[in-house]
């Protein structure tokens, strides 16, 4: 139906039931519906995290400028599920707005969150997004975030990041993380990257080999 599920389903986000309101958030998760957006942000302040989270994630699918203030207040909640839904939907909602709070969301103490928020400032073109990517590429202590934070700079074609995704490569041992890394370099581009690709070809895993020769045929050719 589109839009006019509304405001027949706005019974569901009134329901006491915590299954019939995180349900109905579901459907709005999949169906954007603009009159519903001031109901959502309402429910930002539900004391249940279950509805909390789930309000997170179809605050993100609304695609809207007028999500992201409370998203952005999201990334501060108490519970980790909220703050990593909410940087995960601020990815798919860019705004500047949200930068400087997606940076301080990457030092978050739960690697879930980190790694959300470094995929998401992959939208951002700004040197401070690229220079918090590249701290978490080289830095961070979970392999996780540091495969996020290659796709981030991958996203964000951040040429100036080639040498420091080839010399975390060379020592990479996660296979993920070093399949993110060599994806992000294929994104990246540029032909400086040829001879780490070259080796991450002939990798044990094939995730990694598949990534890496993937990698290779979009490099550009030196002139």
């Amino acid at each position: 139906k589109g839009e006019k599920v509304w405001p027949e389903l706005a019974v569901g986000l009134d329901s006491p039931d915590e299954m019939i309101r995180f349900w109905t958030l579901g459907v709005l998760t999949e169906v954007p519906v603009a009159a519903a957006r001031p109901r959502l942000i309402a429910l930002m302040k539900d004391p249940l995290v279950r509805i909390r989270a789930a309000t997170a994630f179809a605050l993100g699918a609304q695609r809207s400028p007028e999500v992201v203030m409370p998203l952005i207040e999201a990334l501060s909640d108490s519970d980790v599920n909220v703050r990593f839904e909410a940087a995960s939907a601020l990815g798919r909602v860019p705004d500047p707005r949200a930068l400087e709070p997606l940076v301080k969301a990457s030092n978050d103490t739960d690697e879930d969150v980190r790694r959300a928020a470094c995929e998401a400032l992959g939208s951002h073109k700004d040197e401070r997004a690229r220079d918090a990517l590249l701290d978490h590429l080289q830095n961070d202590r979970k392999a996780i975030v540091r495969g996020h934070a290659a796709i981030g700079l991958g996203v964000m074609k951040a040429s100036g990041a080639v040498d420091a995704l080839v010399k975390r490569a060379g020592r990479e041992r996660d296979v993920e993380a070093l399949a993110a890394m060599a994806w992000a370099l294929g994104e990246i581009g540029d032909v400086k990257a040829k001879a780490t690709l070259e080796t991450l070809a002939k990798h044990a895993s094939e995730v990694v080999q598949k990534q890496a020769n993937e990698a290779l045929a979009k490099l550009t050719p030196a002139p």
